[in-house]
């Protein structure tokens, strides 16, 4: 099957073409103006530029990725000194024998294996040579960041997707146990009761797995949880909801089923855990460009703090994977209530 991956030894032909190219135009140019001869020196580059090719391509490839890539010395540093030694010797032996004889007679009055110049000539070509590798390394490096940076995010997306599918069984059951309750002591409620439950079933269903969703619908199905709580509990339970300042703002979106679990908790922990009266303020509030929620509910008389659950430790997992740190999230326990803000960025 064709993939844009499969184009990417091409686009490494291209990119390197380019490489040589551009050395061959630099190197042509540049000599031929300052000897005023650009013909000698199209000729002395044309010779040599197949040899800087050929060393340049052993080097990235033996030198570097088949042995210092590989963390094999021995192998690196006898390819790296060969490659020095035997390139070097090529190109005084292209120089000496085919291009000074007829364009540079005056270099033949020093002998083949005249140590300067044998150096010299050795240098000339790699640093050409490392010039390439060196391109090719950051080239590489910059793949591999980006690489790393894409199996990251998938592996994130899929821990937030198994996250965030935990979220429904554990919904699921809560309101199960609500069925149950209402089903014993209030039968007559149930036909509004699963109407309430038919509209939480159908937003999990067609929107829970969106990466966000218009705030009015996610308020909107709060509302639906908060409503079929309220028949399980009754007149005993007193809930404040000040949701409406920001709901006619449509352009808002945030993740799914987010906010639920602060509203499972403050009925979980507090007025399922009292026999009588209690109490839940819930405001939804924006501050410039981050949304403010805060959950606030009675607990009973000793009860201080919350136990650690899989809906505030998914909660947890799920912030740190959609905002980093870039989210706060404050408890705040006293005798007699709890106190929960959560403040995120808005897109």
């Amino acid at each position: 099957m064709f993939s844009i991956q499969s184009l990417k030894p091409f686009k490494d032909v291209w990119t390197q073409a380019i490489f040589w190219i551009a050395y061959f135009l630099f190197e042509w140019l540049n000599t031929g103006a300052n000897f005023d001869n650009y013909d000698w020196t199209f000729r002395a580059i044309s010779l040599n530029i197949p040899l800087i090719m050929i060393a340049a391509y052993w080097h990235l490839q033996v030198t570097v990725r088949d042995f210092l890539m590989k963390d094999r010395k021995v192998g690196f540093w006898l390819s790296l000194t060969g490659g020095l030694i035997v390139f070097g010797i090529f190109r005084r032996a292209l120089n000496y024998f085919l291009f000074y004889p007829t364009f540079f007679p005056k270099a033949l009055e020093k002998p083949f294996w005249y140590l300067p110049k044998l150096l010299a000539e050795t240098t000339q070509l790699h640093l050409i040579v490392a010039l390439f590798v060196t391109v090719e390394l950051v080239k590489h490096t910059l793949d591999q960041q980006r690489l790393n940076e894409l199996y990251r995010r998938e592996k994130l997306t899929a821990e937030y997707r198994l996250l965030q599918s935990q979220v429904q069984p554990h919904f699921l059951f809560n309101t199960l146990n609500n069925l149950v309750s209402v089903s014993l002591y209030n039968p007559d409620q149930m036909p509004n009761l699963l109407q309430r439950l038919g509209g939480l079933l159908s937003y999990q269903l067609h929107e829970s797995h969106q990466d966000h969703v218009p705030l009015s619908k996610e308020i909107a199905y709060l509302n639906d949880y908060i409503s079929l709580e309220k028949l399980r509990y009754g007149d005993r339970l007193d809930i404040q909801t000040n949701f409406r300042s920001i709901t006619s703002t449509k352009q808002i979106k945030v993740p799914p089923m987010l906010l639920l679990t602060f509203v499972e908790n403050a009925f979980k922990h507090g007025a399922a855990q009292t026999d009588g009266n209690s109490w839940i303020i819930m405001n939804l509030s924006l501050d410039k460009n981050r949304l403010v929620f805060s959950v606030e509910n009675s607990v009973p008389e000793g009860q201080v703090s919350y136990k650690s659950g899989l809906g505030l430790t998914n909660l947890k997992k799920r912030l740190d994977i959609l905002f980093l740190s870039n989210y706060e999230l404050v408890t705040m326990p006293e005798d007699g209530q709890f106190l929960a803000v959560l403040k995120f960025n808005i897109i």
